[in-house]
């Protein structure tokens, strides 16, 4: 389970994680994170990882396309620091 919750009222817009990045939940992330973009897509995006778990494939593929589009990744606990890490290495694109 994944537990989205997004706060829009300042900037830059932030979605917090808690749970598990995997299965159904990447998809219901990535539903929530299109729409903001749509909203507002000149507007930059960070996503506190704090409170996440794990994260499966599909859920790193889905970090990777949103760090390719400018989002900011904060608070990672170790196991998402390495992800992130790994996903901004010149090797992980």
């Amino acid at each position: 389970m994944l537990k989205i919750t997004v706060e829009n009222h300042q900037k830059p817009m932030t979605i917090y994680l808690a749970g598990k990045l995997a299965g159904p939940w990447v998809d219901e992330l990535q539903r929530v994170w299109k729409s903001l973009r749509g909203q507002r897509p000149s507007e930059n995006i960070r996503v506190d990882l704090s409170q996440v778990l794990f994260v499966d494939s599909e859920g790193k593929q889905l970090l990777a396309s949103m760090l390719d589009e400018g989002t900011r990744f904060e608070n990672p606990q170790l196991l998402t620091r390495y992800i992130v890490d790994e996903l901004q290495s010149p090797r992980a694109h």
